[in-house]
């Protein structure tokens, strides 16, 4: 099913003041009025933001409908929206009705979408007209897993076999390489050419590239020496982010062979975000700065909890701080959800950030 949004309805742009830069976007974009972010619980009403090419920002989301029992959903609609990247004008806008759960979305490097509804992949044009279809008989939901370059996609498992997942190719859901499985499918972590699967019990760390057999990281150390391993990410093909998990103060930046690029650390009270945005090309990345808000008192069940403060990117392989952009976060006193997403250009010029259904567009100087 597809309709076209009038752009009346859907429109309030703003245009950043003469001031570019650090906390002064380019543009900004309001998505409230047609349900982005308006529903935070991201398993139920999944989203994606990226950059296509330079010039393109896309943004595509499900928004659930709710279900005859209160508390429960039945069908979401999938929207997408194209944006010129450097002015903020609209290019399309369209949507598309899901019947089936669970739901995930993620951009490719053609600007299609690749849409996960139930057992079934389905790749999209920016109009959302269907291009292919693939459904996965097995015995359990699987995992979706995609790369930094958005191009693979690794389902786990791929068939009634749970010794076996399988790597596509996003745009056309072809098939690349079949994976036998090591560890559970929530942990492995997908390269442009590599996989990594982490053994949470002794935060052991294991790589494949396509055709070759599983073989150990030794030389991977953890972030400090008494905390374990608790989340990989690849950053590009050579390059990983290692960190200890919720609330690490520190991560470090290292090649797959171990050397140690860099010790990224924050002082007490502060932790990085889990999330990591990396560009396309691998050349950028960029995380959440977060701290605690607020005050304990177990009496009126008062907790701190941890707010995002800022959004800092790196340069690789270097690691040097190229620009940094003060987000949303969460008031102590009136506290709210909050749902936010990153982009990075391929050639880290911009920057896209989405917090509560509002997108601003930044340029890196």
């Amino acid at each position: 099913m597809l309709i076209f949004i009038t752009s009346t309805a859907l429109l309030a742009q703003q245009r950043g003041s003469s001031s570019v830069g650090p906390d002064h976007p380019l543009w900004k974009l309001d998505l409230r009025s047609v349900g982005l972010a308006k529903q935070p619980n991201l398993y139920e009403s999944p989203l994606a933001l990226g950059f296509v090419g330079s010039d393109k920002l896309v943004i595509a989301w499900f928004v659930s409908h709710p279900g005859p029992v209160p508390g429960s959903v039945e069908s979401a609609t999938l929207k997408a929206v194209y944006v010129n990247a450097n002015t903020g004008k609209l290019q399309s806008q369209s949507e598309w009705i899901a019947t089936s759960r669970p739901l995930a979305v993620h951009i490719t490097p053609a600007g299609h979408l690749l849409a996960r509804t139930g057992q079934t992949l389905r790749v999209f044009s920016p109009e959302l007209k269907l291009l292919h279809e693939q459904e996965f008989l097995t015995s359990a939901v699987f995992s979706l897993i995609v790369s930094p370059d958005r191009a693979r996609a690794m389902v786990c498992p791929a068939s009634r076999d749970p010794s076996a997942a399988q790597m596509l190719n996003t745009d056309t859901l072809q098939l690349l390489d079949t994976v036998p499985t090591i560890v559970r499918c929530g942990d492995y972590f997908v390269g442009n050419e590599s996989i990594l699967a982490l053994r949470r019990k002794d935060s052991e760390v294991f790589v494949r590239t396509s055709g070759e057999p599983w073989h150990a990281l030794s030389l991977l150390s953890h972030t400090s020496g008494t905390e374990r391993t608790r989340d990989v990410r690849f950053l590009n093909d050579s390059v990983i982010a290692v960190n200890s998990g919720y609330c690490s103060h520190s991560f470090s930046i290292q090649t797959i062979e171990g050397k140690i690029l860099s010790m990224m650390k924050l002082p007490e009270g502060r932790c990085w975000g889990r999330i990591i945005t990396t560009s396309p090309r691998g050349q950028y990345f960029g995380v959440s700065e977060q701290r605690f808000r607020g005050i304990k008192n177990e009496t009126l069940d008062m907790y701190p909890f941890l707010s995002p403060e800022q959004f800092v990117v790196y340069r690789l392989p270097d690691v040097e701080k190229v620009f940094r952009v003060r987000v949303e976060g969460i008031s102590p006193w009136f506290p709210k959800q909050l749902v936010q997403e990153y982009a990075l250009s391929p050639d880290g010029a911009r920057v896209g950030v989405m917090s509560n259904g509002v997108i601003r567009a930044y340029a890196v100087q």
